[in-house]
């Protein structure tokens, strides 16, 4: 009977422990990054709103160093959330290229260091899954090649740029070969990611001027 009892406390508080464990919210590419990110982004804000009204340098110095201590803070604890990323694949839909490789970041530095802005190195392999024929300009023989993110309902919420592929020029449209390997190189966390990267529930690989 005690046996029984305690399956059903379990029953129970299972959803509490789950929604406890400290897990991510966040459902897109870069895990906790847009919940730490969007606090930092808070406490920035109510500085910049004391800054209005500074009435003296000593009043200017002391938030001057207020602002540096929170961004050494916050430095620490984003770092920390970006670095979580690396080496969690990324699982990439069905689209124009394959996956060879798994594709994940690896958190490289600050893009911007005022602003705490983390950029990742992409690692993996994905190549032309077949000739892909477009009817995009050709401009120069490389394509910028793009991560685009979608919510359940398969609408486009966002989109980053991952890295370039080798094209042709085929009657002035680009042309792709079958088995051509997208070139990664790095990604940057854009304040645009705070809410929609939530939202994404699939990811493709696309070309940045497709049609």
């Amino acid at each position: 009977m005690k046996i029984i009892k305690l399956m059903a406390l379990v029953a129970i508080f299972m959803p509490l422990l789950f929604s406890c464990s400290g897990g991510s919210s966040s459902s897109g590419m870069f895990g906790s990054l847009p919940d730490k990110y969007g606090k930092f982004v808070e406490e920035k804000a109510k500085i910049e709103k004391e800054a209005e009204n500074i009435k003296s340098e000593a009043e200017k110095k002391e938030l001057i160093e207020k602002s540096e201590k929170l961004n050494k803070e916050w430095k620490a604890k984003i770092e920390q959330s970006a670095k979580e990323l690396d080496g969690k694949p990324i699982e990439i839909a069905e689209c124009q290229f394959s996956v060879t490789s798994p594709i994940s970041l690896e958190f490289k530095d600050f893009h911007s260091e005022a602003r705490l802005i983390p950029s990742f190195k992409v690692n993996g392999e994905a190549k032309a899954a077949a000739d892909i024929n477009t009817d995009v300009d050709y401009v120069m023989n490389q394509e910028p090649v793009n991560i685009v993110g979608y919510d359940a309902e398969g609408k486009q919420i966002n989109k980053n740029r991952i890295g370039h592929i080798t094209v042709e020029n085929v009657d002035g449209k680009i042309f792709i070969k079958a088995d051509t390997p997208i070139q990664f190189d790095s990604v940057i966390f854009n304040e645009s990611d705070l809410e929609s990267d939530k939202n994404v529930k699939s990811f493709k690989l696309e070309l940045l001027r497709a049609k």
